[in-house]
């Protein structure tokens, strides 16, 4: 599961994610664009706040 998936699914919006994790909604944007990777250490808060449901798969690109 994405994070964008997640977020949908749960009800969070891009704000409500950025300020739980204590990062910019700018960052989070990037992240459900797929234009960034969160580093290790947020890769972790978010596989909490998610409860394992984002995990490393999510960040890994899309090959076709």
């Amino acid at each position: 599961m994405t994070l964008f998936e997640w977020m949908q699914e749960s009800g969070y919006n891009i704000q409500g994610v950025a300020k739980h994790l204590g990062c910019s909604i700018f960052a989070v944007r990037k992240w459900i664009r797929k234009e960034r990777t969160p580093r290790p250490p947020m890769q972790a808060k978010i596989r909490e706040l998610t409860r394992g449901k984002v995990g490393g798969e999510s960040w890994v690109p899309d090959l076709k």
